[in-house]
């Protein structure tokens, strides 16, 4: 193995996180001896002991506790100062992993992937489509692709495309119910909703300065953005559904407004927004470059 500047507190942080001189040096492809000389080394440097030994196991000093948090940081920002200095050297490569709003999987992203993958076959793709709330960090993402309304949290955050909700309605569900022009309407007709954790129980539809709130007792719900569409589609009732999905089959004579006055938004009348959420500023050039695509084909359809 190629030992670099942080080659001992590589080693040090290896022997922590398995709590052994022997499975550290397998990980790291080097001797038990040499490992051990590098925590020595790491130790006299710093002038305390980080790691207690014995013949069942190795445990964390708590001057090595703290140590470890700051040894494991420095190692992170290190390999993601080489990925940069790598990308720009080879420009966008290795295996991007995200995930998406699973109503995206089946409109806007297919053609994104299509042309990202020939524009960057250094890449590999893993893309998890769910409408579940998603940790990027926990889930060792390189970004989380979110609808609705950001959230207050420590990650960082890129904006998409900001969208309209729409209530909509199959033709055929029009001319067997009526098209409701007003939402106080809606009482009498079956409304569809989305089960996310996230996703406001109560419509609030605006017109200009109006903000209406409907309290709504839906006929169905489902726990997919796809799932939701399918039903408006088969003629099962009334829906929320973003503007990107609804207007071309909106387009196509698939689906007809309702209430067309009115948009649904949030409590104080501020419209949803497609965003990215990460971890780092320092996104790998494969990262940037989808969020890219993305950002532009949303804005190709608008």
């Amino acid at each position: 193995m190629e030992r670099g500047a942080l080659w001992e507190f590589e080693v040090f942080c290896a022997v922590a996180e398995r709590q052994s001189f022997v499975l550290a040096a397998r990980a790291l492809g080097v001797s038990p001896s040499a490992v051990t000389r590098a925590v020595q080394s790491l130790e006299r440097q710093v002038g305390v002991q980080l790691l207690l030994r014995s013949h069942s196991s190795v445990v964390l000093t708590p001057q090595g506790e703290s140590y470890y948090e700051s040894a494991r940081e420095l190692l992170r920002l290190e390999a993601r100062a080489r990925e940069a200095l790598h990308d720009v050297q080879d420009g966008a490569r290795g295996r991007l992993c995200f995930s998406a709003p699973d109503l995206l999987g089946v409109t806007l992203l297919p053609a994104v992937l299509r042309r990202y993958t020939d524009q960057h076959p250094g890449v590999s793709i893993d893309v998890t489509y769910t409408d579940e709330w998603v940790d990027p960090i926990a889930e060792g993402l390189d970004f989380a692709v979110r609808g609705g309304f950001p959230a207050s949290s420590d990650l960082l955050g890129a904006r998409l495309w900001p969208y309209e909700r729409l209530l909509c309605a199959s033709p055929d569900y029009v001319a067997r119910m009526g098209l409701p022009r007003d939402p106080d309407e809606l009482a009498a007709h079956r409304l569809l909703t989305h089960t996310g954790p996230r996703v406001l129980k109560d419509w609030h539809l605006r017109d200009g300065e109006r903000i209406v709130r409907l309290h709504t007792r839906p006929t169905a719900r489902v726990s997919s953005g796809s799932g939701l569409m399918a039903m408006v589609l088969q003629g099962m009732g009334i829906a929320r559904l973003a503007d990107w999905a609804a207007q071309p089959e909106i387009a196509r004579g698939a689906l007809v407004r309702v209430c067309p006055a009115y948009t649904a938004t949030s409590a104080q009348g501020a419209a949803p927004q497609m965003h990215a959420v990460y971890a780092s500023r320092s996104l790998p050039a494969r990262a940037r470059a989808m969020l890219a695509a993305i950002r532009d084909c949303a804005g190709g359809q608008r």
